[in-house]
């Protein structure tokens, strides 16, 4: 790289928004080198000027069209970065030379950059201040600065988008993958009920590594160093042990193993830069029965036996129960706990779920050695189940039946949680329940990363819906659709439905059925008028590449591409930095797991909140790491992936 490249990269550090300029009803953006860089709430880096108007007039983001934008606090590597430059270049250089303003450049619209001047002076300048920067950065290797980092963060993600099609001036579909790296902090006031505990944000951690960053910006989506961790040994064996379900926690530290009657929870040593190399380890596991330890030679039964006695829903459990459930010694609530098995598992930061058949659930505290500290039992059978990535509520999807008409009916039941700080124990208080306008069977469940939104589907009419919890007494229906799926023996109907972290206008919607696959949709849900209006969404995006198999999917943190897992194994890699039909997207085949007939079968996925890495967990218990930000692509442990796009 040359010198000229080099300087014409810093000097996009500094060019950055600058004023707002109004014409009639467009509004155009004016972007030119600024010496007060400043920090907004949504990660976007202005002005100071121009964030103190932004801040002052409530107006969104001109960048990322993000609301309820506030300051966060001026960048002074950046500040510090101009001063440097405007003292060594007017030395030798003309005032007019020292800063070069640019024209307004519409929002939205691609920046090129202007070749700057061939002055051998001002490259000899451009290393003395190089010099001394690196010189600064080994004297203060100790204490890095999170802003620095930020800027470092910006400038990264910069450089992929540089070469990018244009974005569209639309406020639902603008997922800001390209302005920064940080995904948007809805910041608007919110009525949701927060957890009574501290609750860590890892995507506003600061402590993002500036290399790491330089080596995502060179290998993502072509490049990474493949890993792959066995929890289960195979020697000896016939053939390899295989588990029903499995998760991943949202800080991707451990993973969840469940067969019919046990469980088990690893942690995952490659989250910790400490500790590469080490195997994922055992941390805790148990059976049905409600014994657990930190291994299975140790089980022992809880302290508190009331945590192992199922609880009932007054409101709608116990009155159908007379009618529904024959009061039999078969059908006993002791009875159901001795012989129900598992079917599916969640896994948050600090709780595990665990649900299965004859419509029970089991909740266990990480933070006590997988402790059960929660037993639900409905009269009806559990469909599906989920809890948000905050640790405040778990839901639960039930197909319940009239007791007059004997119909069938699909219902949520919320179970909101809290923790007391006096006693350091979980409380549940009385689940919600919620009654969905349709008959269909609920099929899946999925929380949105800030908790906020529900999204569901149906089983058989392949129909898919978002429901907000930001006032979780008052859950509200605010999206409605329905997919044309065909209902053959091999339809698995629709599969997974995510929203797009800190953007629910995004969805992706995947499916196993003929002439299917996935679907990126704009949802509508943040530019709703009226309280009692249901948004209809409308499609962005369809991927016929990948095909119609689809089992999962995972949307990275920069909302810039997203992984799939099709019924196969495969796992493929999106890359598609607006997430628009007319732009030029890669598409990717990343890795090959253990292939699932049935969906509950199917591999985990989770990116890392920095969005550099992404795990898999298939049946076998195998995990799969795949490091986008290992080292540069010369690197000998640095493979390709295959583009079949």
């Amino acid at each position: 790289m040359s010198l000229e490249q080099i300087l014409n990269d810093i000097g996009q550090n500094l060019f950055l928004p600058s004023e707002i300029l109004r014409s009639g009803s467009k509004l155009t953006v004016k972007y030119k080198y600024v010496g007060d860089a400043y920090m907004q709430s949504c990660g976007c880096i202005v002005s100071e000027q121009l964030a103190k108007e932004v801040e002052n007039l409530s107006e969104d983001c001109p960048v990322c069209h993000a609301t309820g934008v506030r300051g966060i606090g001026p960048i002074q590597p950046l500040r510090h970065l101009y001063d440097q430059l405007r003292f060594y270049q007017s030395n030798t250089l003309s005032n007019d030379d020292i800063i070069i303003e640019q024209n307004a450049t519409p929002m939205g619209v691609q920046r090129t950059r202007r070749p700057s001047d061939k002055s051998h002076s001002l490259l000899s300048l451009f290393l003395q201040v190089a010099t001394k920067v690196a010189t600064d950065d080994e004297s203060l290797e100790k204490k890095p600065s999170s802003f620095s980092k930020e800027s470092s963060d910006a400038q990264a993600s910069s450089r992929i988008s540089m070469d990018e099609q244009a974005l569209v001036d639309s406020m639902s579909l603008d997922n800001i993958s390209n302005s920064k790296t940080l995904p948007i902090q809805d910041n608007s006031g919110s009525v949701m009920e927060p957890p009574q505990f501290p609750i860590s944000t890892s995507t506003l951690s600061s402590e993002y590594n500036e290399e790491k960053e330089f080596y995502f910006a060179k290998c993502f989506p072509m490049y990474r160093k493949r890993s792959q961790f066995s929890t289960h040994s195979k020697f000896l064996r016939t053939k390899s042990k295989l588990f029903i379900n499995n998760s991943i926690s949202p800080d991707c530290t451990k993973f969840a193993l469940i067969t019919p009657n046990k469980w088990e929870v690893f942690s995952i040593p490659y989250a910790n830069s400490g500790s590469k190399s080490k195997e994922p380890a055992l941390l805790f596991c148990g059976n049905s029965a409600g014994e657990y330890g930190p291994n299975f030679e140790s089980l022992s039964m809880p302290t508190n036996l009331m945590s192992l006695k199922p609880i009932y829903n007054e409101s709608w459990d116990a009155s159908t129960m007379r009618t529904t459930r024959k009061k039999t010694r078969d059908n006993s609530a002791e009875t159901a706990l001795a012989q129900w098995e598992h079917i599916y598992c969640k896994l948050s930061n600090r709780l595990l779920v665990v649900a299965g058949t004859r419509g029970i659930f089991r909740v266990f505290d990480l933070e006590k050695g997988g402790e059960p500290i929660y037993t639900y039992c409905s009269s009806f059978p559990i469909r599906s189940v989920d809890i948000n990535p905050i640790t405040s509520t778990i839901s639960c999807g039930i197909t319940g039946r009239d007791r007059t008409t004997g119909a069938e009916q699909a219902l949520l039941l919320l179970h909101r949680i809290e923790f007391d700080k006096t006693s350091q124990n979980w409380l549940f208080p009385q689940p919600i329940t919620i009654t969905l306008p349709y008959r269909d069977p609920i099929h899946t469940l999925q929380f949105s990363s800030d908790g906020k939104y529900l999204s569901c589907s149906t089983a058989l009419e392949s129909r898919f819906l978002v429901i907000s919890l930001r006032k979780i007494n008052e859950p509200r229906l605010v999206m409605k659709s329905l997919r044309l799926l065909d209902t053959s023996l091999e339809s698995e109907g629709i599969t997974d439905t995510k929203l797009f972290p800190g953007n629910p206008n995004l969805m992706c919607v995947t499916s196993v059925a003929f002439n299917a696959p996935p679907i990126v949709i704009n949802t509508k849900i943040e530019s709703m008028n009226g309280v009692q209006s249901v948004a209809q969404p409308t499609m962005l995006l369809r991927l016929n590449e990948l095909g119609s198999k689809i089992h999962k999917c995972e949307v990275s943190p920069r909302n810039d591409s997203i992984a799939f897992l099709d019924r196969n194994g495969t796992v493929y890699m999106l890359f598609a930095p607006t997430m628009m039909d007319n732009e030029k997207r890669r598409i990717l085949t990343v890795d090959m797991v253990s292939n699932a007939y049935r969906m509950r079968e199917a591999a985990s996925m989770r990116f890392s909140s920095d969005g550099h890495t992404l795990y898999i967990l298939d049946r076998k218990g195998i995990l799969y790491v795949e490091d986008f930000a290992y080292a540069l692509p010369q690197h000998p442990e640095v493979t390709k992936c295959k583009q079949i796009n």
